[in-house]
């Protein structure tokens, strides 16, 4: 989608798909449009820029925002100029074709996706007490009364107050579902863009959504036989 000169696209995910995305920036770049920032509801905005045939690498930053410098020294010094950043834990840079990756073996590449799983899901944990909160008001008999007048705006607050609660068990599931699709991320840790061809993004979005309506419904089910909203 256009609006003006820039243009808006929708990300696969940073957390799960970064070996992709960085495929897919890097031909948006061909194309002639940058990212240039990054929402908090996954969206791109891009700005078109001239035509730049090269890599784009996007990486997890686990460490204090007081070494972020030191951090960026590291890739500055392989070659590498960041573009941007989301929340000073996700930078995109990009290179030329024949620049290598920073990582120099498995070992510290999979400690740098065990922080970054260990970091989603901690703020999973934000609209999980948001949710929280919004039951202590609910059971309010002022808005019990009320709701009670409104059996489907009712039933569409509760759906949506569920689905905050779920959000920590939908993140260990999706973590779990892609540590066990790709077994041997970690291996590609100096082929990205060869680990890109392997990721499936439409089929994991099915079976992890059919998996986590599976779970969903069982745990409606519990806090409905139960009464707990």
């Amino acid at each position: 989608m256009k609006i003006g000169n820039k243009k808006i696209i929708y990300s696969k995910g940073l957390a799960f798909y970064a070996e992709l995305e960085g495929q897919r920036l890097a031909k948006e770049l061909a194309d002639g449009w940058q990212i240039e920032s990054i929402n908090w509801f996954g969206f791109y905005k891009m700005k078109p820029v001239p035509k730049e045939n090269c890599q784009v690498t996007i990486d997890f930053y686990p460490g204090k925002k007081a070494d972020i410098p030191e951090y960026l020294e590291i890739y500055e010094a392989a070659g590498w100029e960041e573009i941007t950043r989301y929340r000073n834990r996700y930078f995109i840079f990009k290179g030329p074709k024949e620049i290598e990756s920073v990582y120099t073996d498995e070992e510290s590449f999979s400690t740098r996706i065990k922080r970054e799983h260990t970091w989603v899901l901690l703020n999973s944990f934000i609209p999980f007490l948001i949710g929280l909160l919004a039951i202590l008001i609910l059971k309010n008999p002022l808005f019990t009364s009320f709701f009670g007048k409104h059996v489907a705006l009712s039933f569409s607050v509760n759906a949506m107050v569920l689905f905050t609660l779920m959000f920590p068990l939908g993140c260990i599931l999706a973590i779990v579902y892609y540590k066990s699709i790709y077994l041997k991320r970690s291996s590609y840790f100096k082929q990205p863009q060869k680990f890109a061809i392997k990721q499936r993004f439409k089929r994991d979005v099915v079976l992890s959504l059919t998996l986590g309506g599976v779970v969903g419904g069982i745990i409606g089910f519990v806090f409905g036989y139960f009464n707990l909203f």
